[in-house]
């Protein structure tokens, strides 16, 4: 949704501004709305996607005994297992069910708080978002992607990787990995960046509080 910074305004003091957040997982996406949604005054209702996707898979997690973001990682696997290909397709289902399933609350401003996964919606499910919500990309440092990757390879989770896994001859499960998750980072990122209707680097988010957040927004809206 493109807004000028007088719309942007009008829409916030109304309570009918609906923003979206993209970006790699732990990026800061969830502080953000967390500080959007603690301060009264702003209005604003959260939407957390990766709730609603669990709560979609409990049915699933449970027949196999497993519980929460370690039942889910185990329950998907990774793209080298047997199973991927369908529990990806599936996660992926519920992904866009959870996001066609978003509506702003009236008289409330919402911030939806998207997985890292959502570039891999169907292109409808990417239109409705940037057609109703003013998308922000928390983009990633340099700094910060080599922390992903460190914290991947050291302990990998599940993660929708699309087309971006491969392996090659004599490679281990733990070579491809390392060797495909930057490629990953980097598709994402171009991905995200298209998607955006305005991008905050990492750092300006450390620690800010939800107005201080949408300063840097309005900051980056055309007068």
């Amino acid at each position: 949704m493109k807004l000028s910074l007088g719309k942007f305004e009008e829409l916030l003091s109304s309570r009918r501004l609906s923003i979206s957040l993209i970006g790699m997982s732990n990026v800061g996406k969830s502080y953000v709305a967390r500080a959007l949604a603690s301060d009264p005054s702003l209005g604003f209702t959260p939407a957390c996607i990766d709730d609603l996707i669990e709560e979609k898979l409990g049915p699933f997690l449970k027949s196999k005994g497993f519980t929460g973001i370690d039942g889910v990682a185990a329950w998907m696997g990774q793209p080298y297992d047997p199973q991927y290909p369908e529990t990806q397709q599936l996660y992926l289902r519920f992904e866009e069910d959870s996001m066609n399933g978003v509506t702003r609350p009236t008289g409330r401003n919402l911030v939806v708080d998207t997985t890292g996964s959502a570039i891999y919606t169907p292109q409808p499910v990417l239109d409705r978002l940037k057609n109703e919500t003013l998308v922000v990309y928390l983009e990633a440092t340099d700094e910060v992607k080599d922390a992903l990757f460190q914290k991947y390879i050291s302990n990998p989770k599940p993660v929708i990787w699309g087309d971006s896994f491969s392996r090659k001859n004599g490679e281990t499960d733990l070579d491809a990995l390392k060797r495909c998750y930057p490629q990953l980072l980097e598709f994402r990122a171009n991905r995200y960046c298209a998607l955006a209707d305005a991008t905050i680097p990492h750092q300006v988010l450390w620690k800010a509080s939800g107005r201080q957040f949408l300063e840097e927004v309005k900051s980056r809206l055309p007068r």
